[in-house]
């Protein structure tokens, strides 16, 4: 899998503590189409999978943006994707 890399100016450093925020977007992208919600889900998602959401902005430009989630226990084999019983059926 390829990182999507952000080559634009980053984010104003004040603006990183609140970028996880419900509704909030930096001054510079208010001229843009948006509702400040991306972000907000993003880290909904990380968290409701005991995770975390994180965001910098990289030395040569641009924001990085990314989750960590705990490593799952080794649990054998994955179950089969599709199964020839139906399911929720019984005889």
């Amino acid at each position: 899998m390829r990182p999507i890399t952000d080559d634009g100016p980053g984010l104003p450093s004040d603006f990183l503590p609140f970028a996880f925020d419900r509704f909030t977007r930096p001054e510079q992208g208010r001229a843009s189409a948006g509702t400040g919600l991306g972000l907000a889900i993003v880290r909904s998602i990380a968290e409701a999978h005991g995770g975390e959401a994180r965001i910098a902005n990289r030395p040569g430009g641009g924001a990085d943006v990314w989750i960590a989630l705990p490593e799952l226990p080794d649990r054998g084999a994955a179950p089969p994707l599709h199964s020839r019983e139906p399911i929720g059926v019984r005889s």
